[in-house]
Order: structure tokens, then C-alpha cells, then sequence
């Protein structure tokens, strides 16, 4: 499952919010607009503003938007549209999208957990070593990311409205995939503009190759 949505950008607040929560939250979005940031300066060729392991937590940070984007974006949604391949009926693109919702609930609910502790043990472990604490960052705001889909998955999968709606172009995308990889990027660059979509070539790409490690894997 894949959504766009317009990337709003972070106002600083007028007064410095209270409490650690909320700080954090308020480090999480302003984090969010730096990743962005950095993404679209090595889309338009610029060099990054980023350096060291803040480079690195920034690019890990765009990915995880890209791949959790979409269940962020349901915890503020009643009512949504599903397209779907036109290969498959609506009940059925429905009843894949509510198994991977109940995938998702669990599975982000057990990283939050995991994460969370992370967090708790890497704040006081590398409290003193000089300059920020990057790793108890990275941690926090994996936390807060698995926190955020966790509720997304969990109201897509019981509170949400779904309408489905199919789309041609989309049924396209599976047979790009058995194709050498220049011509893939080719036609995928070409659905992705049919479909209004500016960055779902990367996103197939990368969900491709996750599927095909874990193939690998399982061999």
C-alpha cells in the first residue's frame, strides 16, 4: 500500500512546549522536515546539508516516511479510497488490505516495544559522551514512528471507511518487475507519471528488493 501526501511544513512553535513527551514530538516533526529536506536536495543534485552519522540517521529517517507514510497519514482519515489493480475485484483488495493491516498492527506495536527500551537503556548509557546523542535519538524516534503506524494500521483495520476503486496502470507494475533493471526503471518512471505519483518508482524498488531478500533467505 502506497500514498502521497503533500510534505506540511514544520512552523516553530511560539513557546517551547512542555514536557519531555511533547518535546520529543516537537523533535520528531522538525526531524521529519529535515529528512525531507535532505531527500529532495539528492533529487535536484544538490549536495547535502547533513554530514557523518547524522547523513546516515537522516536517510534512514526518509526511508522509514516512505514506507510508513501511508499509516501515519490514516490516524486523521474516516473515509478513504482504495485503488487497486483492475486484475482483482474490490472485495478482494479490501480483504488484502485489512490482513496487512493486522500484519502491521502487531508488528509495529512489538518494535515500538523494543525500540522503547532501546531508548530507555541508550539515553543514560551515552549521556556522557560528547555532542549529541545520536543513537538514543535514532531510537527515540523509531519509538515514536512505530507509535504513530501503530495507531494508523489499528484504525485503517477498525475504524475506517473503505471505498475500492480500480486502476489499470497499477496491473502494470507487477510485469515491470520481470524486466531488466533500465528498462523496469524505465516503464515504472512511466506508470508512475500516468498515476500522479512522483516517487513510486523508489518505493516499488525498494519493496522488490525487500521481498527478494527475504526470498533469499528463506531458500
Amino acid at each position: 500500500m502506497y500514498v502521497e501526501v503533500p510534505s506540511a511544513p514544520i512552523a516553530p512553535d511560539a513557546t517551547p512546549p512542555s514536557g519531555w513527551m511533547a518535546q520529543q514530538i516537537q523533535r520528531f516533526k522538525v526531524t521529519l522536515a529535515e529528512a525531507e529536506e535532505e531527500r529532495l536536495r539528492r533529487e535536484r543534485g544538490e549536495p547535502a546539508a547533513a554530514t557523518g552519522l547524522w547523513r546516515k540517521f537522516l536517510g534512514r529517517i526518509a526511508e522509514a516516511i516512505a514506507e510508513q507514510r501511508l499509516l501515519w497519514y490514516l490516524r486523521n482519515q474516516t473515509r478513504v479510497t482504495l485503488q487497486h489493480p483492475d486484475l482483482m475485484t474490490g472485495e478482494a483488495a479490501i480483504a488484502e488490505l485489512r490482513r496487512e493491516f493486522a500484519k502491521d498492527v502487531g508488528r509495529h506495536r512489538r518494535w515500538m516495544v523494543i525500540d522503547g527500551i532501546a531508548t530507555l537503556i541508550t539515553g543514560p548509557l551515552f549521556f556522557f559522551v560528547p555532542g549529541p546523542n545520536v543513537i538514543s535519538w535514532y531510537f527515540t524516534f523509531r519509538t515514536i514512528a512505530h507509535f504513530l503506524s501503530w495507531r494508523g494500521a489499528r484504525k485503517g483495520l477498525t475504524e475506517i471507511v473503505w471505498n475500492a476503486e480500480p486502476c489499470g496502470p497499477l496491473a502494470a507494475i507487477g510485469p515491470a518487475l520481470a524486466l531488466p533493471p533500465l528498462d523496469r526503471r524505465h516503464r515504472l518512471d512511466e506508470l508512475s507519471a500516468s498515476l500522479g505519483l512522483k516517487h513510486l518508482t523508489g518505493f516499488v524498488e525498494r519493496m522488490a528488493n525487500a521481498a527478494e531478500v527475504a526470498s533469499q533467505k528463506r531458500r
